[in-house]
């Protein structure tokens, strides 16, 4: 497997693992439904933002000399990391919820 293409794949799993952590946070939080929707949109970005740096910089180590443009390496998987991570919270919230 290409590292482009494991790296997406790695991407993927932890947009989806993402957005189970912030369901679960919003659960544990137990925001009042009389609360706006908004603060929980802001949070969850938040979460999900926070936790993509993060892993950006531990993957870095993994993919150092394997990428010829850093660029290539931040955009690689960033659509689906973000998209699975909003299905999967969504899912998740309204399921909890």
């Amino acid at each position: 497997m290409k590292p482009s293409e494991s790296l997406y794949w790695i991407r993927a799993g932890l947009g989806a693992a993402v957005g189970g952590l912030t369901a679960l946070y919003d659960y544990a939080v137990n925001i009042p439904k009389a609360s706006t929707d908004l603060n929980d949109l802001f949070t969850g970005l938040a979460f999900a933002f926070i936790f993509f740096i993060i892993t950006y910089y531990i993957l870095k180590i993994w993919y150092l000399n394997k990428f010829e443009k850093r660029s290539k390496m931040i955009t690689t998987g960033i659509g689906t990391y973000f998209l699975l991570w909003i299905v999967v919270w969504v899912l998740l919230h309204t399921i909890i919820g």
